[in-house]
């Protein structure tokens, strides 16, 4: 059950164009980098991508780096940020006003209680949804 390690600039750069990366909720396949001089004057790295439909993107590596990782079956806990395998989670349902999902929790650390602990409105009640 250990963390998975995110991804560094030097190991982003290592990887070759066509690499498949999990980059938020999606897979990505990686073109390339490329500098970019925005109004203030300032160069920024800009990483390259092609999604899942076959458009293409581009976001500034700090921001890429945030959310993107190299484990494709990788999910990011809820409560502490994590990312994780899915065979080191537990799946809870998430309850909102209009909506439920399931939200992703780290077994060992017991994140699910604290979550429910801070948002006790978003614990499932039983029986019939009121609207």
């Amino acid at each position: 059950m250990d963390v998975l390690p995110r991804l560094t600039p030097e190991k982003l750069a290592s990887l070759p164009p066509g690499t498949r990366i999990k980059f938020g909720g999606q897979i990505v396949k990686l073109v390339g980098r490329g500098t970019l001089v925005n109004a203030a004057g300032r160069t920024e790295t800009i990483i390259e991508y092609t999604d899942s439909r076959g458009v293409n993107g581009s976001f500034e590596e700090k921001i890429f780096l945030q959310t993107a990782t190299q484990y494709l079956n990788s999910v990011r806990c809820d409560m502490c940020g994590q990312l994780r395998d899915k065979r080191d989670c537990e799946v809870k349902v998430v309850e909102t006003y209009m909506t439920r999902s399931n939200g992703y929790f780290c077994q060992d650390s017991k994140c699910a209680d604290r979550y429910f602990l801070i948002h006790p409105n978003q614990k499932p009640q039983p029986g019939r949804r009121k609207w």
